[in-house]
């Protein structure tokens, strides 16, 4: 689906923005579903895809490229987990 390369999209600008840190991304299938899926609305389209990324994605990783696992550089492996609530989200 379209939304699904949108997603991609968004996840390689903050790749390219983050290349020169090292920092690469491997979406999971599944998590491009997730993200597609919380990211689309029937009324808005994509435009809160950019939210759901900010929130789920960036937020997350600003500590551990800063300071964490991610200061010299690595791979970034989004997946989707079940959490103990029974909702998901990504890992």
């Amino acid at each position: 689906p379209v939304i699904h390369q949108v997603v991609q999209k968004f996840v390689m600008q903050l790749e390219a923005q983050l290349s020169e840190r090292g920092v690469t991304f491997d979406l999971s299938p599944d998590a491009i579903a997730w993200l597609a899926d919380k990211g689309y609305d029937e009324r808005m389209g994509a435009r809160p895809l950019g939210r759901v990324i900010q929130e789920h994605i960036k937020k997350p990783l600003a500590d551990e490229v800063l300071f964490g696992k991610l200061k010299k550089g690595g791979t970034v492996r989004v997946t989707v987990e079940k959490k103990e609530t029974g909702e998901t989200g990504l890992k």
